[in-house]
């Protein structure tokens, strides 16, 4: 094996994706110091948490009830959440968020985005939208500003959003990774060989790495 292809799995309303995004790239950054010389390749895999979200989403408060049995259960959880973010310097302000959106749009805007080398970009800008602003990623209009800001043409963003191009893919991907067994994220797939399923710590995150890299036993 000359490289090391991740397959990432996971939804951008969900916190512990972010968590999870932001230990990656710390594992990636002592990978790369050990082998400098490494090829690595993300490949941003899209999971819907809730897929059944009507297509225009929900009030936040009427999901928490719906979601966690009432609005005080769902808010004791975030704030666990918040605290285990707080400690890898990620800011989560719950009560920012409004809106619960459906995701579908938000993850073919990415692999459009990833067409135009912006994928991860635009991935990574996702997650603080919504955990730091509150921002409605089911809306068309705040996507597209989005993909502005990490320098994607807004005007070809929404273009893109308004067609239906991309939507089966994306669905297909979807149902793929449920046919596939996961029901949970996020989940990071290394070579295709070594997976691990949740936000873990850095040293098994570095522990699967170097189980991926190693050579196939000969038979």
């Amino acid at each position: 094996m000359t490289g090391l292809i991740i397959d990432f799995v996971a939804d951008y309303v969900c916190p512990w994706c972010w968590i999870g995004r932001y230990r990656l790239e710390l594992a990636l950054n002592h990978l790369r110091q050990e082998q400098p010389n490494l090829p690595v390749r993300i490949s941003l895999r899209p999971f819907e948490l809730n897929p059944d979200m009507p297509a225009e989403g929900m009030a936040r408060d009427a999901y928490a009830a719906a979601k966690f049995g009432s609005l005080e259960a769902a808010q004791g959880m975030w704030a666990r959440v918040a605290s285990v973010a707080a400690m890898e310097e990620l800011e989560i302000k719950f009560e920012t968020i409004t809106r619960q959106p459906n995701t579908l749009n938000a993850h073919r805007l990415v692999a459009w985005a990833s067409t135009h080398g912006r994928g991860l970009a635009l991935s990574a800008r996702l997650y603080p939208a919504f955990f730091r602003e509150g921002a409605d990623l089911g809306d068309l209009a705040t996507l597209a500003q989005l993909a502005g800001e990490v320098g994607l043409p807004v005007d070809e963003a929404t273009a893109f959003l308004a067609s239906d191009l991309g939507v089966d893919d994306t669905r297909r991907m979807l149902d793929a990774a449920q046919k596939g067994g996961i029901d949970g994220v996020p989940v990071y797939i290394f070579n295709r060989k070594t997976s691990v399923i949740g936000a873990q710590p850095l040293e098994r995150l570095l522990e699967a790495m170097g189980q991926a890299l190693q050579p196939a036993a000969n038979a």
